[in-house]
């Protein structure tokens, strides 16, 4: 049977160098007849809890692997689909107690599910692809939560999003906003802050929330029937605008919502919105999924690397924004796009849908 190595034990053939310069580094255990050398720290196994499909919990488990291979040599990651009851999720949070260095929540519901009973508890956790943890109730300002929780943001500032959509379009008069009304998170997070911070500008703002269960709420039903609303203020909807929140339900469906929207500019707070084909948003001010899996990694590898506290880590949000601009959907809705957010944009799509600039830098042409 092994034994840890004690000055006692330390084998009569070997000299002492070894272990008095190596110590803080590696452990030492074995007999007179043998010696086995460990690493002190073990590689780290990360968790990750995600509650469904969806093309941007891949596009954050991507970015969060691409980001720690860089930074450590030796590292494991344990994806477990959000349980259906709290139960279960107990229970998935104990064996993590015993197997992980940390926890990621991906998406808002596991985030939320998570934090209801998990704050304070034993591995610090770290949210990736969640909205706004002050709006959403879970924090009472962005300093940082002080417990074993570190949030990083989806979301812009009200006012941000505003300043900027003015940028676009400096007479705007209303915005109409969708959400699927499930998504209680991007109508607390998005509609209700940009509602009150427009309309205290003296700007109209009106909800286009759709329930593919219910009749009168559907997507077409809900889009003729506020765009009706919208045209009683502006009758040619020259100073009008959509808005799309970060409804994962809506944003499949980009395509039929141009289609409804009677050539209404089409502008979203998802980045990923936006692109060269002819289902795509004219523009998004947001922040990309990339670039906040990105921060959330870091924030992650600034925990279990350097050993800085969930707690003390402020919520991250990306600034500036992700500005994306197709011109294939401006030049078909006629709409020009202002130099000063042409200027800013990380990605720009041409007329015919080829990229001119990507993250931030120009493509050039084959």
């Amino acid at each position: 049977m092994s034994l840890r190595a004690t000055p006692l034990d330390w084998p009569e053939w070997m000299g002492e160098t070894v272990k008095l310069a190596a110590k803080d580094d590696w452990t030492f255990e074995g007999t007179n007849g043998e010696l086995q050398i460990s690493p002190r720290k073990s590689a780290p196994t990360v968790w990750v809890i995600v509650s469904r499909k969806a093309a941007s919990y891949d596009t954050a488990l991507l970015t969060m692997l691409n980001v720690y291979k860089q930074e450590f040599d030796s590292i494991s990651f344990n994806v477990v689909k959000l349980p259906e009851t709290v139960d279960e999720l107990k229970q998935v949070l104990d064996s993590a107690d015993q197997q992980a260095q940390l926890i990621y929540t991906v998406g808002s519901k596991a985030t939320v599910a998570v934090h209801k009973i998990y704050q304070g508890g034993k591995l610090p956790v770290v949210s990736v692809n969640a909205k706004d943890p002050v709006l959403m109730g879970l924090l009472d300002d962005y300093r940082g939560s002080g417990d074993n929780f570190a949030f990083t943001s989806l979301n812009l500032p009200a006012n941000v999003t505003l300043s900027f959509l003015l940028k676009y379009m400096p007479e705007l008069s209303q915005i109409g906003v969708l959400y699927a009304r499930s998504n209680k998170s991007a109508y607390l997070t998005q509609f209700l802050p940009l509602q009150q911070e427009a309309e205290r500008r003296g700007i109209r703002v009106l909800g286009f929330e759709v329930d593919e269960s219910i009749e009168d709420q559907t997507l077409e039903r809900v889009m003729a029937s506020e765009i009706s609303t919208l045209k009683s203020q502006d009758a040619h909807l020259e100073n009008t605008l959509l808005w799309l929140t970060g409804s994962s339900s809506l944003l499949a469906r980009v395509d039929e919502i141009n289609g409804l929207s009677q050539n209404l500019p089409l502008l979203t707070v998802v980045p990923e919105a936006v692109n060269g084909d002819e289902h795509s948003a004219l523009m998004s001010v947001g922040v990309s999924f990339v670039n906040n899996a990105h921060q959330a990694a870091l924030y992650g590898i600034r925990i279990l690397r350097d050993g800085e506290k969930a707690g003390s880590l402020p919520v991250g949000v990306i600034s500036p924004p992700d500005i994306s601009i197709s011109f294939r959907q401006a030049k078909r809705l006629e709409k020009a796009v202002p130099l000063v957010l042409l200027e800013m944009a990380s990605d720009v799509y041409s007329e015919n849908g080829g990229v001119v600039r990507s993250q931030g830098m120009s493509v050039e042409r084959q």
